[in-house]
């Protein structure tokens, strides 16, 4: 049974020494703020795990409406998931009354053994006041304090030094972190404004935010979520906004290997009267969800409640398939205008299927003979565009990738030998037909 963490609930069981960081806060909402001091902080300490605990009852916002500890858990969650050193606990959010950090710290002491030593982190303006905290002497006993240091207007370290010192025996360290001007009261008043908050939130946080609800009324958060939402899914617009979008979800390496998928799709469709502007979107968008490990890709299944749609041996066994499925179902949801053809292809460019569209089969082939592709038989595939038909282009293409992964002893999808099945007898018409000419 997981106690503090689902990921490091162990951590330290194996005697070796290890060191744990922990940001606690109220993250209504995470931001990339928050993100990016705790992977400084993380990499300056060389720690070897960071846990985020949003407060239950914060005592210091008695006063003012703190979004429910549910909602701001599944968003840390969100948030962190795409980290392998990150995680969410909810030990703070589960437990009833007043949130004091001091009943944290002894809780999590009692859990971890000694070899594990605590990092806890705090910005500065937290830091001149941590002599003020509940049992701050017993704290300093607890963990070291690790503070963000930079920001304009906040204490400089020759000031806070002396204040940390003075309140208790704590082991401290300055960290300076990136300057970065956000705030989760900035970002509440730009959700309930409309304003856009993309790039400032993780886009899971954004989805769950619209999808949910939060902050504000559906029409706010539907335009500070994504300004694009009305705009024609197959006009340059789009396009373009997505594509910009692209660079900062995947590597400079896979985006080039997107575009040249757009373009194939776009020249394919053309050559075989498919709707290019369909074909060119679907190229943009297949490898949306790309670039996850196996644990993320599992996690963004279930993060997008598909759990129960996707056989559970894919999700165990074969987890690097998983990113053209979860692409159009996320896809789906954050722009409903995307033709449903589309999103098809884009579910379809992995595994394929035995009802294969022309669409379908263009964004298929072209995510094979895009001109990045080197490997195996590419140019002998490349050499049939516009020799044979796109149903016998894509049967040659559906071949090449099951041999090339039986070589590769790769494991194969579930579907994969019923789909053969079905092409197989296509394959051997082609090929007497071939043969003859």
């Amino acid at each position: 049974m997981v106690k503090i963490s689902r990921r490091f609930d162990e951590l330290g069981a194996d005697g070796a020494s290890a060191r744990l960081g922990i940001m606690g806060g109220t993250f209504d909402p995470i931001h990339i703020g928050h993100l990016t001091i705790a992977e400084e902080m993380r990499q300056a300490l060389g720690l070897d795990a960071v846990l985020f605990i949003p407060t239950g009852a914060p005592v210091f916002k008695k006063d003012q409406h703190v979004t429910d500890a549910h909602d701001r858990v599944e968003m840390v969650r969100l948030a962190v998931s795409g980290n392998p050193h990150f995680d969410v606990s909810t030990i703070e959010a589960d437990r009833e009354g007043d949130t004091f950090t001091v009943d944290t710290l002894r809780e999590m002491r009692e859990h971890y053994p000694d070899n594990v030593t605590f990092y806890f982190m705090v910005g500065s303006d937290s830091a001149a006041t941590v002599g003020k905290w509940r049992g701050s002497k017993e704290l300093a006993q607890l963990t070291h304090l690790v503070v963000a240091a930079g920001r304009p207007g906040s204490l400089q370290e020759d000031e806070l030094c002396p204040i940390i010192e003075a309140a208790g025996p704590f082991e401290y360290h300055i960290v300076h972190t990136s300057i970065l001007a956000v705030s989760s009261t900035m970002l509440r008043d730009r959700l309930v404004k409309g304003d856009t908050c993309r790039y400032l939130i993780p886009e899971r946080v954004r989805e769950y935010i619209r999808d949910h609800g939060l902050y504000a009324g559906d029409e706010a958060i539907a335009s500070s979520c994504d300004q694009s939402s009305e705009i024609d899914p197959l006009s340059k617009e789009f396009y373009k906004a997505r594509k910009a979008e692209l660079k900062t979800r995947v590597s400079s390496k896979r985006f080039k290997h997107i575009m040249g998928v757009a373009d194939t799709c776009e020249q394919l469709a053309e050559q075989y009267g498919v709707d290019p502007k369909k074909a060119r979107l679907a190229g943009l968008l297949h490898d949306w969800d790309k670039g996850m490990n196996d644990e993320e890709a599992r996690q963004r299944a279930i993060d997008l409640g598909m759990e129960d749609e996707i056989d559970p041996y894919i999700l165990e066994v074969m987890p690097n398939v998983l990113h053209g499925i979860t692409a159009a179902k996320a896809l789906g949801r954050e722009y409903p205008a995307i033709p449903a053809d589309v999103l098809q292809a884009i579910d379809r460019h992995t595994t394929a299927a035995d009802d294969m569209t022309p669409l379908d089969m263009v964004l298929y082939v072209a995510d094979a003979i895009e001109p990045g592709r080197v490997f195996g038989r590419i140019d002998e595939l490349r050499s049939l565009v516009g020799e044979v038909s796109l149903e016998e282009l894509y049967f040659h293409t559906y071949e090449y990738w099951v041999f090339l992964l039986l070589e590769r002893r790769k494991p194969l999808h579930p579907d994969t030998i019923r789909i053969w099945n079905a092409n197989v007898s296509q394959l051997k018409r082609y090929a007497r037909r071939n043969e003859k000419q």
